[in-house]
């Protein structure tokens, strides 16, 4: 029989000296490592799942060698270790029937046969390495699975670039270097050593390319890129090769690339690891490609939906007025979150906001003919109330989608002001003091039959008081309420007495950017100027 070329370990289990000192002789001979035990106790704490296969006495002196084939049966480290029974008196076939039905995998009677005993430990070991090649195979393909679920939903090209090194880390259990093209002139790098380490990230210029039309190359200690040294020195890793693969997309185009650091003493990674590499790039081209098309996409609806926005917002003499708009990240479709102001013939000034429900571009179109066919009714003359009827009958002739909306209408001479509220939030007034107080005039949502009245709620705006309206994606959190969140608005709105209305927009976004928010957010503010001032 030929010599191992990689040792396996066996572990003989024979209280006879002279019958463990000779299978441990054939065994050694024929390439094998060996361990020895006279006893079913030392055999129990011997036995690991390194061992590679288990040669056991039926008769041991302290437990018989049934009950130790039994425990290393069902103990989870040695479960799937195979088990070679041998002995020189129970040898009939009940016995051997027995042993093996208890969990042993083959049964040899003594005085053994040299060659049917080496041949019958191969076979065991032999099955044992391929059991345990498919269950790491197993392993790795499930990690690779929970690798690559979170890199599909990545938003941007750092986060991209995060979870692919960690991801590779992972399944391959080697450090690795990830690169993502973010731009044509930026590549992002992150280093992982091991899937709990701190990841070292650095950027560049322009990625580093093989040499030639190569898809992969290895580069040797000596020949690692100056761009990754840094990242390297960083992670404190020894001098090492680093096996490369670069990712491209379905056109060609680089979109990144994985490399792989080469354990000692190889030229380049393990053939199983090459193949998980290559089925880890081939979903991670993939997904950066997405990414990149994601990122186009979502900048060219993001200026649609400021397309649909007004493009200026009016000056009006003892008013200040700002309004922004925030996208959702996670989202790629397009909302219905819209904003408004602009004066009325009578010199006072409408103030809307409201939200068209579903996000598409259908909801995008009906926000845009909400919002003009709202404004236009206004300048008719129409009371918030009555234009707010003939927009929901109109919306329920035409369209099926449903919208919030909430209409403030404010004198720039006296502050007088009126709120009426179509299922929207409430509009929130802060007081120069620090007071909060939400206009409460609640009615039913437009798209559905309209009451008679709209109730209005009115008060005074003084010199220096804000007005605040927005959209329920600032304050609407998963597995919290809304009431909640209005709660919450009000406590922040305390903290807004004395900002520009500029600077109020912006402090509310920053207040609730907490990284739970799932929709787009409008925001409006009027502070109200002291005219003579």
């Amino acid at each position: 029989m030929t010599n191992l070329t990689t040792p396996r370990t066996v572990l003989v289990v024979d209280d006879t000296d002279a019958h463990r000192y000779v299978m441990a002789t054939w065994l050694r001979n024929a390439g094998y490592d060996v361990v020895e035990a006279s006893t079913g106790g030392a055999a129990l704490t011997l036995a690991t799942a390194a061992t590679d296969a288990v040669v056991l006495d039926v008769n041991l002196p302290d437990v018989p060698g049934r009950e130790v084939c039994r425990r290393l049966k069902e103990a989870a480290t040695t479960s799937q270790v195979p088990v070679l029974h041998v002995s020189a008196t129970s040898i009939d076939a009940a016995s051997r029937t027995a042993g093996l039905q208890g969990g042993a995998d083959a049964y040899l009677p003594e005085p053994l046969d040299r060659a049917e005993f080496l041949a019958t430990i191969d076979s065991l070991c032999r099955n044992h390495a391929e059991k345990r090649g498919m269950g790491r195979a197993a392993r790795r393909l499930e990690a690779l699975g929970e690798a690559l679920v979170p890199l599909h939903e990545a938003r941007s090209p750092e986060r991209a670039a995060d979870l692919v090194a960690r991801g590779a880390a992972a399944v391959l259990g080697r450090p690795v270097i990830a690169m993502v093209v973010a731009e044509p002139q930026t590549v992002l790098r992150s280093l992982c050593v091991a899937p709990d380490a701190p990841l070292v990230r650095g950027r560049g210029t322009a990625p580093v390319l093989p040499p030639g039309p190569l898809s992969e190359t290895v580069f040797r200690a000596d020949e690692v890129p100056p761009a990754w040294r840094p990242l390297i020195d960083r992670a404190a890793l020894p001098p090492a090769a680093w096996w490369t693969v670069w990712l491209r997309d379905s056109a060609g185009d680089l979109v990144g690339g994985l490399a792989v650091q080469v354990a000692p003493g190889q030229e380049t990674p393990a053939a199983e690891d090459q193949r998980v590499v290559r089925r880890f790039v081939e979903a991670t081209s993939v997904a950066l490609a997405n990414l990149r098309s994601f990122a186009e996409e979502h900048r060219i609806i993001t200026a649609l939906q400021h397309a649909m926005l007004p493009a200026q917002l009016p000056d009006l003499p003892g008013l200040d007025v700002a309004a922004c708009y925030e996208a959702s990240d996670d989202r790629l479709d397009v909302g219905g979150d819209f904003y408004d102001a602009f004066g009325l013939p009578d010199g006072r000034m409408a103030v809307v906001i409201g939200d068209v429900q579903g996000h598409s571009l259908r909801a995008a179109t009906v926000m845009a003919q909400v919002r003009l066919t709202l404004r236009a009714y206004l300048r008719e003359g129409h009371d918030a109330g009555r234009a707010l009827n003939l927009l929901s009958d109109s919306l329920r002739q035409d369209h099926a989608e449903l919208v919030t909306v909430c209409v403030c209408v404010v004198d720039p001479a006296t502050g007088a002001l009126e709120a009426t509220d179509a299922g929207h939030l409430p509009a929130v007034v802060v007081r120069q003091d620090g007071t909060t107080t939400s206009l409460k005039a609640p009615s039913r949502l437009l798209g559905l039959p309209a009451p008679d009245v709209r109730p209005v709620d009115r008060t005074v705006l003084a010199p220096g008081d804000l007005l605040v309206l927005v959209t329920d994606g600032l304050v609407e959190r998963r597995g919290s309420t809304l009431r909640a969140g209005i709660e919450r608005l009000l406590e922040a709105a305390a903290g807004l007495a004395g900002l520009a209305a500029d600077e109020t927009c912006r402090n509310l976004l920053d207040r609730f950017d907490d990284g739970e928010r799932e929709d787009d957010v409008a925001i409006v503010a009027v502070r109200r100027t002291d005219p003579g001032a």
